[in-house]
């Protein structure tokens, strides 16, 4: 009798554990895909006026809220995912190559709005794709 109920307890812990750790991981996925959809949408928006008002800051501002929203995903996703190797490839570019990138603003903003929409939306990474193979080809 005193076998069972040490082994209903420690089943019972290891049940409040795994339970306790799955919350963990629900609540900190909840956490980075909110930083994913909020920065993906403070990079457009800044994209946008940078496109209105040529407004270096502006790029500046973007660039940076594009770096957070593709860390926020690389914690959500597998660092070999295809969608951000394509877009970390964009960041660079973004960094060393910015007067590119600058030209254009237009194809980076028609990607970020599906994203804002969906932060991993296929359609959104196809265009930043796109966008990458242009700016190599220039």
């Amino acid at each position: 009798m005193k076998k069972t109920w040490i082994t209903t307890a420690i089943i019972l812990l290891l049940v409040v554990f795994c339970v306790s750790l799955w919350q963990y991981k629900t609540f900190k996925n909840d956490k980075l895909e909110v930083m994913c959809k909020s920065s993906v949408n403070a990079a457009l928006e800044h994209f946008e006026e940078f496109e209105t008002g040529k407004e270096e800051a502006d790029y500046i501002a973007g660039v940076a809220e594009f770096h957070t929203y593709i860390t926020a995903y690389l914690c959500l996703e597998d660092e070999s995912n295809t969608d951000y190797i394509w877009c970390n490839i964009l960041y660079g570019d973004m960094i060393l190559n910015p007067e590119k990138v600058k030209a254009h603003i237009p194809e980076l903003v028609d990607a970020l709005e599906y994203l804002a929409e969906d932060y991993d939306h296929p359609n959104g990474f196809n265009l930043i794709n796109a966008l990458n193979n242009q700016l190599k080809t220039e």
